[in-house]
């Protein structure tokens, strides 16, 4: 009896190229294939990822939506970027806001970003690392929680600083 996976018209079918394309990658002797090696096209078809265009993602941290963009190729890098709240208004946290603006200028001198305010007052993280290599996924999860750490200090103090209530005065 032939089930659906084994049936004579299975044997014969020809392989499409992109299948072929996507098993070599996967096959390859070296190991897994780098991150970025594949991508999704407009059929839903797996295919090799043509070089240089980046990789981009977003996840969440910390109650943080973050981005993420990983160039590949010869000086491989990955950035990250988030907002993360406004800063208060004077007027109706002025501690808050001090405190806020202390936190930011704090990271001036990290190696990898910083945070810093854009015009509208919101409070912006960047930072970048060289990437890995090879590029795996577990190598770039690394890199994300090496770069994530050296934040998370000034993200925790910025959150209770942000909510923290004012002093009353009177």
């Amino acid at each position: 009896m032939e089930t659906p996976e084994h049936s004579e018209d299975n044997d014969t079918a020809p392989v499409p190229d992109e299948l072929r394309s996507a098993i070599a990658l996967v096959g390859r002797p070296e190991g897994p294939p780098p991150i970025g090696a594949f991508e999704i096209d407009e059929q839903g078809r797996l295919r090799a990822r043509a070089d240089g265009a980046p990789l981009a993602f977003g996840f969440s941290y910390r109650g943080v939506d973050f981005v993420t963009e990983v160039q590949t190729g010869e000086e491989s890098r990955i950035r990250l970027s988030a907002e993360l709240g406004k800063l208060p208004y004077r007027a109706e946290a002025g501690e808050r806001r001090d405190l806020a603006r202390s936190i930011v200028d704090a990271t001036r001198h990290l190696p990898h970003g910083r945070l810093s305010l854009s015009i509208e007052q919101d409070i912006l993280l960047t930072a970048e690392v060289p990437a890995p290599a090879p590029l795996t996924p577990a190598a770039l999860m690394a890199a994300l929680a090496a770069a994530l750490l050296d934040f998370r200090p000034y993200i925790d103090l910025l959150s209770e600083a942000m909510f923290a209530p004012e002093a009353n005065t009177g």
